[in-house]
């Protein structure tokens, strides 16, 4: 017997946080039909399985531990993936205020600094959306 459109939303989101917008697209890619598509997202989100907050919040600490990127890029990315602008927006005032990009901020620096030079690595954490404000408290920390 064939896997309800549930069944393999369910499989998905036991693997990893997903977006609505994401289920939605893997499913469609897997040959489901919408009306089965659309009542299995809303059932979904009513038993809590789906939840745009949980997943910006798990997306944001993921993405700054793998390879940290400044709050207007993590909130691009997480537009991308189909989080609304104010969930998004939301998510990162917390993480910021938290802190969270401080240390792996510091880390990436000092990585790149052995390799590339102090000059490389302020420039590439710029590239990545850091403000300078952000590098320099990241280099002050624990000197």
């Amino acid at each position: 017997m064939a896997q309800s459109a549930y069944d393999k939303a369910v499989s998905l989101l036991a693997i990893r946080e997903h977006t609505k917008k994401e289920l939605k697209e893997k499913l469609e890619n897997k040959g489901y039909r919408e009306d089965e598509i659309s009542s299995s997202l809303e059932r979904l989100e009513n038993e809590g399985y789906i939840s745009e907050e949980r997943f910006a919040e798990v997306f944001i600490r993921s993405r700054l531990k793998k390879n940290p990127e400044g709050y207007t890029l993590i909130l691009c990315r997480l537009m991308e993936k189909g989080c609304s602008r104010e969930i998004a927006s939301r998510a990162l005032d917390e993480a910021w205020e938290n802190r969270l990009w401080l240390d792996p901020l510091k880390r990436e620096l000092e990585a790149l600094t052995r390799r590339k030079g102090e000059e490389y690595a302020v420039a590439k954490m710029r590239q990545k959306g850091f403000t300078n404000s952000e590098i320099r408290e990241a280099k002050e920390k624990d000197e």
